[in-house]
């Protein structure tokens, strides 16, 4: 461990001499920021390398003190790797093929999800990073379903919950809003609420073609309405209340903003709920009162994240990744 805590102290004192150095040797303001850039950048993959080693050898620890009555898949698959990872499960198959390109008139990479839908990237991403990340979505996070994994923890929808023909649809955080493409045919509507600028001009390009039934709010959901942020209830004010679908992951914002909106939670309407419980240690049991207390049945995504990037994380170091819960108008 004490050798792991040495790593990371030299690492840290050879990016500050490597800074100082490009400092003296470029003369130019932007070149300093580039070289000063990329070296940071090598600095975050180096201490992420180093972040994970250490917390495999304080897991491994953790087990060897007190055997594992639950989480024995993920740590026997740990043990095999010899290395953390989110998602602690063999694959169990691959996608075939992936279309992409790149929209010479927007300026944006793109994948093609489904038979002939675009999804649309960043500007600055190459053709390679978005079918990477679309693969990391589709195989390893397995947020669609499809059973690549022998476990699949980051899951929305279930045949118990999942989105409806006629259903609203609300998708926060919904980053390049893959989820909202794959239902938007059936929803009757669909409002996808992201705060990242980065995700604007790609989400407009995306949901293109079905602008007439797709709004797109670029704001952080807030308990207020300002210039960058938004109200649940200012973003639904003008909607049909019922028959809703909402898909939360918004980095571990879920807790506050279910406590802030519980009267979505009671309204006698057929609605349903799927939120990530993984970023914070105690989220999935805090989401699970709230839920429960309302009168909605709820359930778990199988399998467990191991949140390793999570500088608190704690023993037993898995969680659960995703909550789903719903109830039907009496």
């Amino acid at each position: 461990m004490k050798s792991l805590l040495d790593k990371i102290k030299i690492l840290k004192i050879n990016i500050f001499f490597k800074n100082i150095l490009y400092l003296f040797r470029y003369s130019v303001k932007d070149d300093v920021a580039n070289k000063i850039y990329w070296v940071q950048q090598e600095f975050e993959y180096e201490l992420r390398k180093i972040k994970k080693e250490l917390i495999y050898h304080k897991m491994m620890d953790y087990y060897r003190n007190n055997p594992p009555v639950s989480f024995i898949q993920e740590i026997e698959y740990i043990k095999k790797e010899g290395q953390v990872s989110f998602f602690p499960y063999k694959r169990i198959k691959t996608l075939s093929k992936v279309a992409s390109g790149f929209d010479s008139q927007n300026q944006m990479p793109y994948v093609i999800h489904g038979t002939n839908k675009k999804l649309y990237f960043p500007k600055n991403w190459s053709v390679e990073r978005a079918q990477n990340t679309y693969l990391d979505y589709i195989q390893i996070e397995n947020i669609l379903g499809g059973e690549f994994l022998e476990r699949s923890p980051h899951q929305y929808q279930s045949k118990n919950i999942c989105v409806r023909e006629g259903d609203l649809v609300i998708d926060i955080g919904s980053a390049e809003a893959l989820f909202a493409l794959d239902v938007v045919d059936i929803a009757r509507k669909v409002i996808i609420i992201e705060a990242d600028k980065i995700w604007k001009e790609p989400l407009m390009a995306t949901f293109e073609p079905y602008k007439d039934k797709v709004k797109i709010i670029n704001k952080r959901l807030s308990n207020r309405d300002s210039n960058y942020e938004i109200k649940l209830d200012t973003c639904l004010e003008d909607e049909v209340l019922d028959n809703i679908f909402v898909k939360m992951d918004i980095e571990g914002y879920e807790t506050t903003l279910i406590e802030d909106n519980e009267w979505l939670l009671q309204k006698n309407i057929n609605l349903s709920i799927v939120c990530c419980t993984y970023h914070k240690q105690n989220d999935a049991e805090i989401l699970s009162y709230f839920f429960k207390k309302n009168g909605l049945y709820t359930e778990f995504s199988d399998g467990n994240i191991l949140f390793y990037i999570d500088e608190r994380i704690e023993p037993p170091f898995f969680r659960k990744g995703i909550i789903r819960a719903n109830r039907t108008k009496e």
